[in-house]
């Protein structure tokens, strides 16, 4: 068989070219669901992140006799995003040390998974 004298391409050549790009196709139109709901939750989880991180940094500038930080555990009444995240967080005294408390801040948000609360913890002394 001569190449040479073969002029463009025969039905079946351009009929498995497409069954190829038809399975590429249906595979990635399968992916984006998936990639999207990981997209989601990945800007879900860093906006909690900045939420939590943005309520510690608040309580550390606080006074340590601040009402904030009593003892117990505290709804944020001002939370930025209260229809999609909730912040809350809890103060300890007296942890670990005497004049010492351990500060817990927690922000949750809706997910079809099991990882949809972040928490961050702290200690503010009474010497600062």
């Amino acid at each position: 068989m001569n190449w040479k004298n073969e002029k463009g391409s025969s039905i079946v050549e351009i009929m498995v070219a497409l069954l190829i790009f038809g399975i590429g196709l249906v595979a990635a139109f399968r992916m984006l669901p998936q990639s999207s709901a990981t997209t989601t939750h990945s800007r879900n989880r860093t906006t909690a992140v900045n939420l939590a991180q943005e309520k510690i940094e608040e309580l550390m500038s606080d006074g340590y006799e601040n009402a904030d930080l009593t003892a117990g555990d505290h709804v944020d009444a001002g939370n930025p995003i209260s229809n999609h995240f909730t912040r809350t967080w809890s103060v300890t005294d007296d942890t670990p040390i005497t004049d010492m408390k351990s500060v817990s801040v927690s922000v949750n948000f809706p997910t079809s998974g099991a990882d949809s609360s972040v928490t961050l913890r702290t200690y503010k002394t009474s010497r600062q």
